[in-house]
């Protein structure tokens, strides 16, 4: 049976990944995420990862196509937060509205 990549875990690794980009290598990592030896390789084709060889075996840092998708995920949680305050004002709108009516019919 082929082992799927799970996407909030991938997502998760990426993230991750990009923190200490563009200075850090990860070993172990990328390894524990993605199991076989064919996806890392399909990554690395696509771009979205790269593979460095050293003493201590292979490392990964992430490849040019992973920055635009780091990109759409930061958009995404900015979208949702942005959603969030808005309903967030629009509920605080309301309750400054309720008691000022209720101030002036007093």
């Amino acid at each position: 049976m082929k082992e799927k990549i799970e996407v909030e875990k991938f997502k998760e690794l990426i993230l991750d990944m990009y923190r200490g980009f563009p200075n850090y290598r990860f070993h172990g990592m990328v390894e524990a995420v993605i199991k076989t030896e064919e996806d890392r390789q399909r990554l690395i084709k696509h771009g979205f990862l790269i593979k460095e060889k050293t003493d201590n075996g292979n490392q990964y840092g992430l490849g040019p196509n992973s920055l635009p998708l780091v990109s759409a995920w930061k958009t995404e949680q900015l979208t949702k937060q942005i959603n969030y305050l808005t309903w967030a004002i629009l509920f605080l709108s309301i309750v400054i509205l309720v008691v000022t009516i209720v101030g002036i019919l007093k």
